[in-house]
């Protein structure tokens, strides 16, 4: 039985970095989960391609699917995406930047690409592209975002790469001679917030033939063996149907009340919270056994002396900081992390 029908390099790179991922989102078919780097790589990407910093008109684009169809952007996301946009256009240096990076684009965004090699259909969408001319791509970009460093030899080593100029051979029968990846590096303020830096680095990968060829070999292996993995894990599933799912509903279901509760205790927070300010009450007690109450916190205007030492000391441990980070993430490349597991719950609706 085949579950995997298609590659694309997204199901590849998933399977060939964190097969227990692999298994959630194309086994399991786990709701697919958005990261706060993938929000942000989303607004930056429509800007990039719209070239626009208008909120509507990105959220507008952002909502479409593949078939260009408007689906309904949750509340949560579209609070996400506008200050993500507002971080990003409040960069003036990076902007600056970005206006100056168009210049170098093509004028084709998300060329689709599939083909079958050996008899797999293999799925792709380049980020950008020239004009195709007699079915032929000459070049193409790719952007890449986040911390994680890209130097000259890990895009000359970038396997997506040589997937797209596999197909881009099969339908022309010419292999590109370059390509482009685009580093457009961020960082994390205070607030976990990802934000754009002012650098964008752009490295030019020299198509090597012969590593086009070894990726038309290993395509019906890694077919092969996502299939292979399908089996084992089909296997593996039927010891669930010993378990006594009771004690698992009933679990889900105090999730569910307990949801339920904290929307409730909001609503009613916010009534007594206007209650007790329009009768001036800074506290209320019942009997020792509850109480309401107000926290104060304190704020002051510092001078700009004190502000401008402050930045200057924020800058110098942030720059420390991202040495550790590279340092960490050197270490994490070459060696095996220790791996402990941990019982879960998702409420899915």
């Amino acid at each position: 039985m085949w579950k995997i029908k298609s590659l694309s390099w997204s199901k590849i790179n998933t399977f060939e970095t964190s097969r227990s991922q692999f298994i959630k989102t194309y086994f399991e078919e786990e709701p697919f989960f958005e990261t706060k780097e993938i929000l942000f790589w989303k607004i930056l990407w429509t800007i990039i391609e719209l070239w626009s910093f208008d909120e509507d008109e990105i959220i507008r684009a952002i909502s479409k699917d593949r078939n260009w169809e408007i689906q309904e952007v949750e509340a949560w996301k579209v609070k996400t995406y506008k200050e993500i946009i507002s971080r990003i256009s409040e960069n003036e240096d990076f902007v600056e930047k970005l206006l100056n990076f168009q210049f170098d684009l093509f004028p084709v965004y998300e060329q689709k690409l599939q083909q079958f090699i050996d008899g797999i259909c293999c799925l792709g969408f380049i980020d950008n592209c020239p004009d195709i001319v007699d079915d032929w791509l000459h070049t193409f970009r790719e952007f890449k975002t986040w911390k994680k460093t890209w130097d000259q030899d890990r895009a000359n080593n970038h396997w997506q790469l040589y997937f797209y100029a596999l197909m881009i051979e099969e339908q022309s029968w010419i292999i590109p001679k370059t390509a482009y990846l685009d580093w457009i590096v961020t960082s994390e303020d205070e607030n976990g917030n990802i934000i754009p830096t002012w650098e964008i680095k752009t490295f030019k990968v020299d198509i090597d033939p012969k590593e086009v060829k070894k990726w038309r070999k290993r395509i019906p292996k890694i077919f092969k063996d996502m299939n292979d993995e399908y089996e084992k894990w089909l296997e593996s599933q039927e010891w669930q149907l010993e378990i006594d799912t009771s004690k698992m509903k009933e679990y889900a279901e105090l999730e569910r009340q307990k949801k339920d509760i904290l929307d409730k205790q909001a609503i009613l927070k916010d009534e007594i919270d206007k209650e007790m300010k329009d009768k001036k009450v800074d506290s209320y007690k019942q009997d020792w056994i509850w109480s309401f109450y107000y926290i104060q916190k304190k704020k002051w205007d510092y001078p700009e002396d004190i502000i401008s030492k402050e930045e200057t000391i924020n800058e110098k441990f942030k720059e420390e900081l991202q040495e550790i980070v590279i340092l960490k993430q050197e270490f994490e490349e070459k060696n095996e992390p220790e791996v402990s597991s941990t019982l879960s719950f998702r409420l899915w609706k």
